[in-house]
């Protein structure tokens, strides 16, 4: 197992030097049942992920760079994205296939976000990754909007399409058919049509039938509906997903959204545990297998049996070969600002003026290309208070007023500017 330190973990995240050596990039299973004897998993964990019932999504922004760094070996966001899908062109699709099913605990809107936001930071032919060619999805456009998600309507070129399998036009593609557990079954078109390249963003919970749902289990919701016993069936389904459906295999890596998460009782019903934690890796047993690892940990503190999915084990023996069990854990923890550590504002770029502040701060931005950024207020000891903006921002000079009246009492705080890979600080004192 290799463990990351905040340190490590604060130069992946950008503020400083380049991340970890080179990892292999893995394919999608093997069959030839000549898998790696252990498969790098990442998981990354923040104390700062969530406040309350709330997403913080700057903080899982830097959580989501930092693992595809660490899991890649590349030194920027951009460039770790684009190692994992050979061949990409400015014209390749990229699916992310979500969990909808149950609304009160999906692959959250602000996380499937964050992957959006590393993709657009790859360089393709000069420019960046147009975002319009990502496809959110999962079987109906009720369930992802139930669960936070905005219908694509075709208006508006500049964001991520999204919309489900039942979507008028697309349905299931009845020219490819495929055997599970003994029934012919139909893949959705979205992923045998429309996908160049497959995200699995999968959710931490347990099931009451499949014992776990995570990235394997997801793909129940990629065919005609399936109603059999998931020890095989889940198996099989992403053998013939690799096999058939998509025999060049596009899907190419798998996440669990695992900042909540829900480890009895599942998968109905509200989160129950809060992990704070990304799980990332190119392998979907591997990726599955820590997982239910995470879930038997939080059974564990609520004095619960640890709990063991058979689909998990079956899917990495013959005849499936989809991966392996055996996890190379790399941890990468305690996300945080230290002072120390705090990479300057560089006054081209971002000031905030006055400062000392007693109400209104003023901050003034610089931005030398089109970009995605973040405004966040860490308290002294690096824990995050507030968001005063997110948003996509063109090139340019930009202001922007903040009233933080009643937000925060007297002190000192770090004003963050998280801006493409780099975290930018200035240190501001809020008087009363």
């Amino acid at each position: 197992m290799k463990k990351i330190t905040r340190r490590k973990f604060l130069k992946l995240a950008g503020i400083g030097a380049a991340g970890i050596a080179t990892q292999p990039i893995l394919s999608f299973g093997s069959k030839d049942n000549k898998s790696p004897k252990a498969s790098d998993v990442v998981q990354c964990y923040s104390a700062n992920a969530n406040t309350g019932s709330t997403i913080n999504q700057s903080t899982v922004q830097l959580m989501m760079n930092a693992s595809i760094k660490a899991l890649t070996g590349q030194s920027t966001v951009g460039d770790a994205w684009k190692s994992i899908f050979p061949g990409i062109t400015s014209t390749s699709v990229i699916g992310i296939k979500v969990n909808c099913i149950n609304s009160a605990l999906s692959t959250h809107p602000v996380f499937v976000n964050c992957i959006v936001n590393g993709l657009i930071q790859m360089n393709i032919g000069g420019t960046n990754f147009i975002k319009n060619n990502v496809i959110i999805w999962d079987r109906t456009n009720w369930e992802l909007t139930s669960a936070g998600y905005t219908k694509y309507t075709g208006t508006n070129s500049g964001t991520a399409r999204c919309f489900g399998t039942d979507e008028s036009g697309i349905d299931y593609d009845s020219s490819i058919s495929f055997n599970v557990s003994g029934d012919t079954e139909h893949p959705s078109k979205i992923l045998s049509q429309m996908c160049d390249y497959l995200i699995n963003a999968a959710v931490l919970k347990d099931h009451n039938g499949a014992t776990t749902t995570l990235c394997m289990k997801n793909h129940f919701g990629s065919v005609d509906p399936l109603n059999h016993d998931c020890d095989n069936a889940i198996p099989s389904l992403n053998q013939q997903i690799r096999d058939v459906i998509t025999p060049h295999n596009i899907q190419k890596i798998f996440i669990i959204d695992a900042i909540f998460g829900r480890i009895n009782w599942g998968p109905d019903g509200s989160p129950n545990c809060n992990p704070k934690k990304i799980i990332m890796s190119l392998d979907p047993v591997a990726c599955d297998t820590q997982g239910q690892n995470i879930i038997n940990e939080e059974r564990t503190k609520i004095g619960e049996d640890s709990i063991s999915a058979v689909s998990i084990s079956n899917a990495a023996n013959a005849p499936y070969n989809l991966g392996t069990t055996n996890v190379n854990l790399i941890q990468v923890t305690n996300i945080g600002i230290e002072e120390a550590q705090l990479l300057p504002a560089q006054n081209d770029i971002f000031t905030v003026s006055p400062n000392p502040l007693r109400k209104n701060a003023n901050i003034k931005l610089n931005l030398h290309s089109p970009s995605f950024i973040h405004l966040d207020i860490y308290n002294s000891s690096g824990k995050f208070e507030t968001s005063l903006y997110q948003g996509y921002l063109n090139e340019g000079i930009h202001k922007i007023s903040c009233n933080l009246e009643e937000k925060l009492p007297s002190g000192t705080y770090f004003l963050s500017l998280h801006l493409q890979d780099t975290l930018y600080t200035q240190k501001i004192t809020i008087l009363r």
